[in-house]
């Protein structure tokens, strides 16, 4: 994964809730499968069964994740492993056109749990990350983006 999707995705991981840490890991697994089609295109196999492991790995982390006291659940489970298969069948053929199915799932699974999110009025998980504050500062030849703790406060997840 690279150094700018990383941070995105880690800084969304600090602001997120519950339900939108399952969105977040959507778009992981979506970004995945995007830059795994990349990378095959220009002939990378080890690059591409890389990023379908990766995406793999979070599969697995939502089909752990899963409550079967829920009906729901056994129905995801179904969908994760339907995606799953897709994934092995991708890695294995080097046929970047089966991930077609797995996003499909993957798009219609992030919309509704996006939706569901609107109605999360919990908060973020991580209660004691730091405060980003949008700006920023030009140096010379570069922009620079800085935060301040003005709590004076530790940072971090506090179980």
């Amino acid at each position: 994964m690279e150094k700018e999707r990383l941070q995105e995705f880690t800084f969304r991981v600090t602001q997120a809730s519950r339900t939108e840490l399952i969105v977040i890991m959507y778009d992981i697994i979506l970004s995945d499968t995007k830059e795994a089609r990349r990378l095959i295109a220009q002939g990378d196999t080890a690059g591409y069964e890389r990023e379908l492991k990766h995406a793999g790995r979070f599969l697995n982390e939502l089909m752990g994740a899963l409550d079967y006291q829920y009906d729901i659940s056994y129905e995801l489970l179904s969908l994760y492993s339907f995606v799953n298969k897709t994934f092995i069948r991708a890695c294995v053929s080097r046929n970047a056109s089966l991930l077609d199915a797995a996003d499909k799932v993957i798009c219609g699974l992030r919309a509704s749990f996006h939706e569901v999110g609107k109605q999360d009025t919990e908060g973020p998980m991580m209660r004691n990350a730091e405060q980003v504050y949008a700006g920023l500062t030009y140096g010379k030849g570069s922009l620079n983006e800085s935060s301040l703790d003005l709590n004076g406060t530790k940072r971090g997840f506090m179980a």
